[in-house]
């Protein structure tokens, strides 16, 4: 079965789970804290992808890795290990934030510089995204010194560069086709 068709099955349980249990806004949090944790540890990915280790082990230590955590999260977590489920927990959470976003009308905008935003730039981007999506914005910033200056904007599938990069890379391309025409008339005159 497809791994994206289980995890979004599971993340739509956990979402319904949380709405009941009048808990969405801290399992929201939980699944954002965990989607921190795996991103960052390359060995929690493989100790949640390893099938020797027995379910009672991971059990532990995803206890341990959870306290502090809403019951509902770590209920939840301890049913998809019982199940033999915990190696697609790692798409479980995105799946899972990807709704929470979708039912909050939040939309995601990554912004590349090459040197982090200041304050009234972060707001003015909001503003402006805010009116263009007419969704909650929520802006995750990256600071990417190839950008060289501007900035890059990706959200959902749509992108905006309006770098110092992307405009020499269309001079260089430019030049180019200018370079080629005059050899060509070069060669025309000889």
């Amino acid at each position: 079965m497809n791994v994206t068709l289980i995890a979004e099955r599971y993340a739509k349980a956990l979402f319904e789970m949380a709405l009941e249990q009048k808990a969405l806004e801290e399992v929201s949090r939980d699944m954002i804290r965990l989607a921190g944790l795996i991103r960052e540890s390359r060995q929690l990915k493989l100790f949640l992808r390893a099938p020797i280790i027995n379910p009672g082990k991971k059990r532990s230590a995803m206890d341990e890795i959870l306290k502090g955590f809403n019951p509902v999260t770590v209920a939840f977590i301890n049913l998809l290990i019982k199940k033999r489920r915990e190696s697609v927990i790692p798409e479980i959470v995105i799946q899972f934030i990807e709704q929470y976003n979708q039912y909050k009308n939040i939309i995601v905008l990554r912004v590349r510089t090459a040197v982090p935003l200041n304050a009234d730039l972060r707001s003015q981007m909001n503003t402006v995204m805010a009116g263009y999506t007419k969704a909650n914005i929520e802006i995750i910033e990256e600071v990417d010194e190839t950008v060289i200056g501007g900035f890059v904007l990706s959200w959902e599938d749509k992108q905006y560069d309006a770098s110092i990069r992307k405009q020499i890379e269309r001079m260089k391309k430019g030049l180019a086709r200018i370079n080629l025409y005059v050899k060509g008339i070069e060669h025309g005159r000889h």
